[in-house]
C-alpha cells in the first residue's frame, strides 16, 4: 500500500510525561490494520533521520512503511520531538522533516507543568551523579557540569527558559486538527485513557494503578550527605555488600544503591537539615513557575480553547 494512503500518528513527547508507560500499554494492543511502532526498528531510525536526515535513511523508513499491511501505523517515541539537552533548538526543523516525510500526520503530544517536567528531570539526574544540585541543573547555560554525552544527558542539566510551550509548539499550534495534546497532570489524575483511544481509534486498557517508575525522591538529600567524607565511606562499603543484588539487577544508575542508605539517614538526621534542603527546592520550583505562570496559562488557554472547538 503506498504510503500516501496510510494514516500516520506520530506521539512524539516530551520526555517526563509518562511516555514510558504509554508505550508499554501500546505494545500490548493487537489490532487488525494497525502497526504500532513503540522501541521498535522503524522509531530507531526515524529518530537518527530527524537528528541528521539523509536519504538513505529516509529510503529505509518509507520501505518499512510501505510494505507494511496495516493502513494505520503509530509511532511512539518522546525522542522524535527533541530533547531539552539541545534547549529544542531543532523542534521545528524536525516538524518540518516529519511533514515532509508522511502524509499529513497526526500527532500526540503530552505537556506537563514546567517546573514539574524539570524537577522530574533533575530526580532522573541524581540517578546519574549525587553531586548534581537543583540551582546548578535548571541554570545549565551558566554551568556546563557535564560533557554532551547521552548518557548523562539528564544529569548535565537545561536552561528553564525554554519551556515555553507557545513558541516550542507553535508549528503544531497551527495545525491543531491534526494534533491531540493532553496535559499530562490531567491525563493521570482524571485516568482519561478514552481521550487517546478517541483520537487514535484504539481501544487501549490503561491500568493507571500500574508503577513503572519508582519513586525517588529522597534522594535530593544527597546534598547534604554528600559532604561527609563518612558518608562516601559508608556507601563504598554499602555498594561493596550489596554488589551481588547490583549486578544481578544490572543497576548501573546511583539510585539503587543510595536509596535505601538515603531512607535511613533521614530518619536519624536532625529535621532542621532536611528542611532546609526542602525549602531550597521549593524557592527554585517558585522561581520557575513564577517564570512560566503567564505563557503556560496562555499557552492552556490556547489548548482549551482548541479542544472546544
Amino acid at each position: 500500500m503506498s504510503i500516501n494512503k496510510k494514516i500516520i500518528t506520530l506521539h512524539i513527547g516530551l520526555y517526563k510525561t509518562g511516555s514510558t508507560f504509554i508505550q508499554s500499554h501500546f505494545r500490548s494492543v493487537k489490532v487488525d490494520d494497525y502497526r504500532i511502532f513503540a522501541g521498535y526498528e522503524l522509531t530507531e531510525l526515524l529518530i537518527k533521520y530527524l537528528s541528521n536526515p539523509n536519504t538513505e535513511i529516509k529510503d529505509k523508513i518509507l520501505d518499512i512503511i510501505e510494505n507494511e499491511n496495516s493502513k494505520k501505523i503509530l509511532i511512539s517515541s518522546e525522542a522524535i520531538f527533541g530533547h531539552q539537552f539541545y534547549q529544542f533548538k531543532d523542534c521545528s526543523k524536525r516538524f518540518q522533516l516529519l511533514e515532509e516525510l508522511f502524509n499529513q500526520p497526526k500527532y500526540i503530544i503530552f505537556f506537563r507543568e514546567p517546573s514539574s517536567i524539570i524537577y522530574s528531570g533533575f530526580f532522573q539526574g541524581l540517578q546519574k551523579s549525587y553531586t548534581l544540585k537543583f540551582e546548578n541543573y535548571m541554570n545549565e547555560n551558566k554551568n556546563d557540569l557535564f560533557n554532551r554525552n547521552f548518557y548523562n544527558h539528564f544529569a548535565r542539566g537545561l536552561d528553564y527558559k525554554i519551556y515555553n510551550y507557545n513558541n516550542i509548539f507553535k508549528d503544531y499550534l497551527k495545525i491543531q486538527k491534526r494534533v491531540l495534546f493532553i496535559e499530562y497532570e490531567k491525563f493521570f489524575k482524571e485516568k482519561n485513557g478514552d481521550v487517546l483511544n478517541n483520537f487514535t481509534e484504539l481501544n487501549v486498557l490503561f491500568n493507571f494503578e500500574k508503577k513503572v517508575n519508582q519513586s525517588l525522591k529522597n534522594l535530593i538529600y544527597l546534598e547534604f550527605y554528600s559532604k561527609f567524607f563518612l558518608f562516601k565511606y559508608i556507601t563504598k562499603i554499602w555498594i561493596q555488600f550489596n554488589k551481588p543484588f547490583y549486578k544481578k539487577r544490572k543497576a548501573r544508575d546511583i539510585s539503587l544503591r543510595y536509596i535505601v542508605l538515603i531512607n535511613f539517614l533521614i530518619k536519624i538526621t536532625p529535621k532542621k537539615y532536611i528542611k532546609e534542603i526542602d525549602d531550597k527546592h521549593k524557592r527554585l520550583l517558585e522561581e520557575i513557575k513564577n517564570y512560566h505562570s503567564k505563557d503556560y496559562r496562555e499557552f492552556k488557554n490556547k489548548i482549551n480553547s482548541l479542544q472546544k472547538n
